[in-house]
């Protein structure tokens, strides 16, 4: 009978019964959005695009990852004062078989790190939440004789099982003054995380 016991308790153990998922169960990045005041001085005259940011797993149902999104926009839409989008991305990791959440977190983060280094962006460490980074990507179209240049200003951080990255889009080349004000968002957006969980 103890044989049996504990055969039981190391097969739910190896299929992962006891790892857990971390403090957060399905983040919502439109809980995650400051108030309009707050944004203002990233996008003046914004309003957030329509939407459900509610939580979701890959396909729609069931138990797993989910993510969810908010977007804050300028209205009229098109207009970089400095920014023209402020976008709100979270992830949620729960355990899968031995690996916990908070783990897969810092996987993934590290993951999207490595690949910003390896793709020649500069990523820089910042002291958001658990750990987290902040990169600069730029998107080059070129249609007919025309050229066009949009920056997304990322912070990606993490506490616990929770990823979040915010962005803010500009056709702007951002300096030093606009990219504080994404680091400032995302260091409020810590907060308000941290008092979800």
């Amino acid at each position: 009978m103890a044989a049996a016991v504990a055969c039981g308790i190391a097969a739910a153990w190896y299929i992962g019964l006891f790892t857990p998922d971390g403090r957060f169960s399905r983040v919502d990045a439109g809980r995650l959005l400051p108030p309009a005041a707050s944004l203002a001085a990233l996008v003046p005259n914004g309003a957030r695009e329509p939407g459900d940011s509610r939580p979701r797993t890959f396909l729609g149902f069931g138990d797993g990852d989910t993510s969810s999104e908010c977007k804050w926009s300028s209205v009229p839409a098109g207009q970089d004062r400095p920014f023209r989008t402020v976008r709100i991305r979270a992830e949620t990791r729960v355990a899968e078989r031995r690996t916990s959440g908070v783990t897969r977190a810092e996987q993934s983060l590290a993951v999207w790190a490595d690949a910003a280094r390896n793709g020649g962006r500069p990523t820089t460490p910042v002291a958001v939440g658990d750990g987290g980074y902040a990169r600069v990507d730029t998107m080059t179209w070129v249609i007919v004789f025309s050229r066009v240049v949009v920056y997304d200003v990322h912070v990606r951080f993490r506490i616990s099982n929770a990823l979040v990255d915010v962005s803010a889009r500009t056709h702007t080349r951002p300096d030093d003054q606009t990219t504080a004000l994404v680091r400032g968002l995302a260091a409020d957006t810590a907060k308000r995380l941290a008092r979800l969980g």
